[in-house]
């Protein structure tokens, strides 16, 4: 895939990392059917209990998602640039969403829609691969939370999250990432001050 704008460069990266090829035909449908923009800070892009109308991809910026249950907010992920965000299936099946999606910072996306995401699915020769593509990285997330979840100590956790995902630590409110590891946000800080005077 050699498409040269830079809007284009991650999901290109992302592609053809996962061995999926796509010739200069396809290239021109895939620019013709993608939406390129800027979303502001605070902006929920995927609505908990609504259908999901939109497939992102995460050029720059952080998104958290997240659940309210009991009228509790649980942050379940701290996603940032160069991944994709929501899913090919709730897209296809009309389904209303279980989370929420919210930008963190301002984002730059990529994004689809039912019908884009149509298209693709018919004029790329790897379309099906794609979306099993998309659908695998989604999976081995959540398996990943999982694991994460059950294996590690919140401070392992923390230091997991400093180590793969610095701007996270950076750029997102500490209730957020005490949600996130599922602790209240004293520990965290108490966490955080271990690890600064460990270094």
């Amino acid at each position: 895939m050699v498409m040269q704008n830079i809007p284009y460069e991650k999901i290109c990266g992302y592609i053809k990392a996962r061995g999926i090829f796509v010739n200069d035909t396809e290239q021109e449908v895939f620019r013709s059917v993608t939406v390129h923009r800027t979303i502001p800070r605070g902006t929920v892009i995927m609505e908990q209990g609504r259908p999901v109308e939109r497939l992102y991809f995460l050029n720059e910026g952080i998104v958290r998602l997240f659940r309210v249950h009991n009228e509790v907010d649980y942050t379940l992920g701290l996603i940032s640039s160069n991944d994709f965000i929501s899913t090919p299936l709730y897209l296809a099946n009309g389904a209303p969403s279980t989370c929420a999606l919210e930008a963190l910072t301002d984002i730059e996306v990529l994004e689809w829609g039912k019908e884009e995401m149509f298209i693709i699915r018919k004029e790329f020769h790897h379309g099906y691969e794609l979306e099993m593509t998309i659908m695998d990285r989604l999976l081995s997330w959540l398996q990943d939370g999982q694991i994460n979840a059950i294996c590690l100590s919140a401070e392992e956790r923390y230091l997991k999250l400093l180590r793969e995902q610095p701007e996270v630590i950076r750029s997102v409110p500490l209730k957020y990432i005490a949600s996130f590891l599922g602790i209240h946000q004293d520990s965290l800080s108490r966490i955080r001050k271990q690890v600064s005077e460990s270094r």
